[in-house]
């Protein structure tokens, strides 16, 4: 009775194991994000101007890595001189002055990395930002999981990912 029981407790904790290798497989990858939900409302215009191109690689070994660029826009100006002759009578150049009005664009590349985990019995994963002054946890809700899907919540924001 004793050996039927050890190997009944054996097969259930082999079975757990390649249920989670299993659900750790389908986590790993790069996911791009398709829609983003505050609040239940789509945001995904908004979230994709701050954070174009966000991506969160989740790579084997529990380390991550987010992607994205940063778009900033401000109004510039540059005035421009331009000599157009020299009277010689009056002993005085003739200059042109224009002011060339146009807008400035920079984009800065981000990346953020760290560690993952999954918590409370893969519902949910953790992101730990590496050291440094912007060490971070946040923690995400699992709420869907399939092999081209993942669909996070935090708080009252939502994240949908494809691969």
């Amino acid at each position: 009775m004793k050996k039927l029981l050890f190997v009944a407790v054996a097969l259930v904790v082999v079975l757990c194991a390649c249920n989670r290798k299993d659900f750790v497989k389908k986590i790993e990858g790069t996911w791009k994000l398709s829609t983003y939900l505050y609040a239940n409302q789509n945001k995904t215009a908004q979230f994709d101007t701050t954070n174009y191109g966000y991506q969160l690689i989740i790579s084997p070994g529990y380390v991550y890595n987010e992607t994205w660029k940063s778009f900033s826009f401000r109004a510039d100006s540059l005035l421009k001189q331009d000599t157009l002759g020299f009277d010689s009578t009056t002993m005085t150049f003739h200059i042109l002055y224009d002011t060339l009005r146009f807008v400035d664009t920079t984009i800065t590349p981000y990346a953020s990395s760290g560690t993952w985990t999954l918590l409370n019995s893969e519902e949910d994963l953790q992101l730990r930002t590496n050291g440094g002054s912007d060490s971070s946890v946040r923690i995400f809700n699992i709420l869907k999981l399939t092999n081209s899907n993942l669909n996070l919540l935090n708080g009252n924001k939502e994240y949908d990912f494809t691969k």
